[in-house]
C-alpha cells in the first residue's frame, strides 16, 4: 500500500512574530581588576624597596623613612588591619617601632608588645590575628616586623606570613644600608664639630671669647640642650664660666652637685636615666631650671691638674647619652684645660702689670 507523504516547503527567509518579545542588550560593565597574588605582591614590594635604596637622598634613606615606605605598601597592597616594624635601639637595646600603619596606636597595644618579646626569640610567631616576623640579623642591626590580620585582607594569613618572610631580607638589608649611612653621616658631622672645638681653642681669640665659643661648639657635637664649663677656684671650689645651649637661658647662677663631685674624683659621670638617679635633686642644680633626663659630665684638666669641669644635659632627640659621648668630650678636655690656663696666666700678666704702673 502506497504511504503518502505530506511535502513541506522549506524556505531560507527568517519570520518574526509580530508579538515577539525581544532581549534587551546588556550594558557593558566595567572589568573588576582581578585581586593581586601572592607572587606579585612579592614582586611589587621588593621593587617599592629597590627604587627606595636607589631614588631616595638625605632623610629619605633613614631607617625610619624605608619603613615608612614598606609599611605603607604592604598595608595597600595586602589590605591588613595594621603593620609595624620594630627595630632595636643600639643604645638602649630595646626594640623601637619606627614606623606603622593601619589602626591608630597599635603597636603600642599590650597584645603586639607580648607578641612583639616572643617574635625577639623566634624567626616567626603567630597569636590570635597578630603575626609576627623576625628580620635577619645583620651586624647591629636586629628588628621584627608585625602585622595584624582583618576582613578585608586580600590574602589567607599563611600566604601573608609567606610574603611578609619572603621580602623580608630584603627589608633587613636596607634598613642596614640605612643606618650605617645615618651612622656615617653623623660620625662625619662630630668629626667636624670636633675640629671646631679644636679650632677655636687654638684661635687668636680672646681666652673668654675661646670658651664661650667652644663650649657651643661641644653642646651641638653630642646635640646636647645645654652646657656648662665650671672653672676651680684656689679653694678647690668650681666656679660657673660660661653656659650654652637652647636651654641655657636662667642658668647664670648655676651650681651643679655632680660637677663638684667630678672635679674631686676626677672620674667622669655619666646619667642615663635622670629620673631615677639619686645624684639629681629637685630644686638643686641643673633640676633648678630644667628636668635633666641624662647628664654628662667630665673633668677638665692641664696636665695631671684639674681645672675644671665639662657639663652637658638632655639630648635633644630625647635618647640618653652613651659612652661615645662622655669619650669625646673628655677628649677635649686637655684643649679646654689648655685654654683656661692661659686665661688664668693672662690674668695674673695683667695684674703683674698694673702693680708694676
Amino acid at each position: 500500500m502506497a504511504v503518502a507523504r505530506r511535502k513541506v516547503n522549506r524556505t531560507n527567509r527568517k519570520t518574526t512574530s509580530k508579538t515577539a518579545s525581544v532581549a534587551p542588550r546588556r550594558k557593558a560593565t566595567a572589568r573588576v581588576p582581578a585581586a593581586m597574588g601572592e607572587d606579585r605582591i612579592i614582586r611589587t614590594l621588593q621593587k617599592g624597596l629597590f627604587d627606595t635604596l636607589s631614588g631616595s637622598e638625605g632623610e629619605g634613606r633613614s631607617p625610619i623613612s624605608v619603613s615608612a615606605v614598606f609599611v605603607q605598601s604592604f598595608l595597600q597592597l595586602t589590605k591588613v588591619q595594621a603593620i609595624a616594624v620594630y627595630i632595636r635601639d643600639e643604645q638602649t637595646r630595646e626594640m623601637t617601632c619606627l614606623a606603622e600603619a593601619g589602626s591608630s596606636d597599635a603597636s603600642v597595644a599590650e597584645k603586639w608588645r607580648e607578641s612583639l618579646a616572643r617574635a625577639e626569640q623566634n624567626s616567626q610567631v603567630s597569636s590570635g590575628d597578630l603575626y609576627g616576623v623576625r628580620l635577619h640579623r645583620i651586624g647591629r642591626m636586629d628588628g621584627v616586623v608585625m602585622f595584624q590580620t582583618g576582613k578585608s585582607q586580600r590574602l589567607p594569613s599563611r600566604k601573608l606570613l609567606a610574603v611578609l618572610a619572603a621580602v623580608e631580607p630584603w627589608l633587613a638589608v636596607l634598613l642596614d644600608h640605612a643606618r650605617l649611612t645615618v651612622k656615617y653621616a653623623a660620625k662625619i658631622l662630630r668629626i667636624q664639630h670636633m675640629e671646631q672645638v679644636s679650632d677655636l681653642l687654638n684661635s687668636s681669640l680672646a681666652e673668654e671669647e675661646k670658651l664661650r665659643r667652644a663650649l657651643d661648639a661641644a653642646v651641638r657635637l653630642v646635640e646636647a640642650e645645654a652646657g656648662a664649663l665650671f672653672l676651680s677656684a684656689g679653694d678647690g671650689a668650681l666656679t660657673l664660666c660660661t653656659v650654652a645651649g637652647e636651654r641655657a637661658t636662667g642658668l647664670s647662677a648655676l651650681h651643679s652637685p655632680v660637677a663638684a663631685g667630678v672635679h674631686r674624683t676626677g672620674q667622669a659621670v655619666l646619667i642615663t636615666r635622670g629620673e631615677q638617679d639619686a645624684r639629681l635633686v629637685a630644686g638643686q642644680g641643673w633640676q633648678a631650671a630644667l628636668p635633666v633626663a641624662s647628664l654628662v659630665s667630665v673633668p677638665v684638666r692641664m696636665g695631671t691638674q684639674a681645672v675644671g669641669v665639662l657639663e652637658v644635659v638632655n639630648r635633644r632627640s630625647g635618647k640618653p647619652f652613651s659612652n661615645w659621648d662622655v669619650l669625646e668630650l673628655a677628649s677635649l678636655s686637655n684643649q679646654f684645660g689648655l685654654a683656661i690656663d692661659n686665661l688664668r696666666r693672662g690674668t695674673v700678666g695683667e695684674g703683674s702689670l698694673k702693680r708694676a704702673g
